[in-house]
């Protein structure tokens, strides 16, 4: 049953490709949002790792923030600074899955920062048609990361992902790390 699920969702992929090229007409939609260079973690952390491997982390107590699923508990670096291409990130929140790392996520404000964050993601991890630049939230996918750019404009707030699918308790695949 598998391989028929896994055919039919290929064969799903290739249609909504060849609809996107008949579309558009252009070859680079097809390939859009596509992460050239997977990152294998994020600023020194590396997915997958345990809490113990980084132990200035400590565990966020906002109860807004903290645990926000089971089996994720969310960890800080207090003091932490952090800026990408000149935007000054803050807070940086560290999800780990039963324990092991599989998300980050940094805050910014404004606009202009949301620019900067994207040319940054650009020349790190690949680059996005024009008309993707003007969506509220930008995804990148990898065949095991996915990179997520969001912002509001009404409360000028955004919000940088990377997310590492195979510990992401959103992963309906087959690798069994997922608790639902």
């Amino acid at each position: 049953m598998r391989d028929v699920a896994a055919s039919s969702t290929s064969r799903w992929h290739g249609l909504l490709a060849l609809s996107l090229l008949f579309a558009t007409g252009d070859p680079e939609a097809v390939l859009a949002a596509r992460i050239t260079i997977e990152p294998e973690g994020f600023n020194g952390y590396t997915w997958g790792s345990p809490t113990t491997d980084y132990p200035a982390l400590q565990p966020v107590t906002n109860p807004a923030v903290a645990q926000p699923l089971p089996f994720v508990e969310v960890f800080e670096n207090p003091g932490e600074a952090l800026t990408l291409n000149g935007v000054q990130v803050s807070p940086v929140y560290y999800r780990f899955y039963k324990g092991r790392l599989g998300n980050i996520q940094v805050a910014f404000e404004g606009r202009a920062n949301r620019e900067k964050l994207l040319k940054w993601i650009e020349a790190n991890f690949g680059k996005l048609p024009p008309a993707e630049h003007k969506q509220k939230q930008i995804e990148w996918h990898g065949n095991n990361v996915v990179i997520t750019l969001g912002y509001d404009v009404l409360t000028g707030q955004g919000r940088l992902w990377f997310t590492y699918l195979p510990l992401s308790p959103f992963d309906n695949s087959t690798t069994d790390t997922s608790g639902y």
